[in-house]
């Protein structure tokens, strides 16, 4: 699952010093309009999912259309289906039955599309950085979540909660127009690490269908 801010913009994002690390809203602001869904897309990646002492593999596929629209398939080694989801702006939609526990919640899964999200009901507390590196810290209760952008591209994000809840979303490069290429995502808790890798990415003209947001139903 990944990646969607296709042809993120690389320009300057707000001028604060790099030890700066009171809330500035204009880094949010910046973070958001750089990462935003901008194209309507057809995306196809590899995935690997380890979970304590079992692996799974196969391939996928994710429909992409702004205005935060993206609807992921996980297909196994035989092209069989694994798991179906849509996340709608902050509406994860999945089919009755499905797992719930294997991919992260909303705020966090934007980030795994390598999209910028301030999670809701949360307050910004902290930011730091320049025009090239950016950081914003948010609190709400007994959570918190940490983004991490370079050059306006969302590299790591961080959520830490009760229970010693944990978990993490590493982009670890971009290639294919500007996407994600490479993204980790870590359920520290559950011993949960499903990587994916890009393959293809294609331009779609023609909306997709309103069915593809609502899994499972025809």
């Amino acid at each position: 699952m990944l990646l969607l801010a296709g042809c993120a913009s690389t320009q300057s994002g707000p001028s604060t010093g790099t030890g700066s690390t009171a809330p500035n809203p204009a880094f949010e602001s910046a973070a958001t309009t750089a990462t935003e869904p901008k194209q309507r897309l057809r995306i196809v990646f590899d995935w690997s999912l380890q979970e304590r002492e079992a692996k799974f593999s196969g391939s996928g596929a994710i429909r992409a259309e702004p205005p935060y629209h993206v609807r992921l398939d996980l297909f196994g080694p035989r092209g069989e289906g694994y798991l179906s989801a849509a996340l709608v702006d902050w509406d994860l939609r999945l089919p009755p039955g499905a797992p719930t526990d294997v991919l992260p919640p909303p705020a966090m899964l934007w980030s795994v599309f390598g999209v910028f999200r301030a999670p809701q009901g949360a307050q910004l507390v902290s930011t730091k950085g320049d025009a090239a590196n950016t950081e914003l810290v948010y609190r709400a209760g007994d959570q918190s979540w940490t983004f991490t952008l370079a050059n306006n591209r969302v590299t790591k994000a961080e959520w830490n909660g009760p229970a010693q809840g944990r978990q993490t979303v590493e982009i670890r490069d971009y290639g294919m127009r500007g996407l994600p290429s490479t993204v980790v995502y870590r359920d520290w808790r559950a011993f949960r690490e499903l990587s994916v890798t890009l393959t293809q990415v294609s331009d779609v003209a023609d909306p997709f269908p309103p069915n593809t947001w609502t899994p499972g139903v025809r």
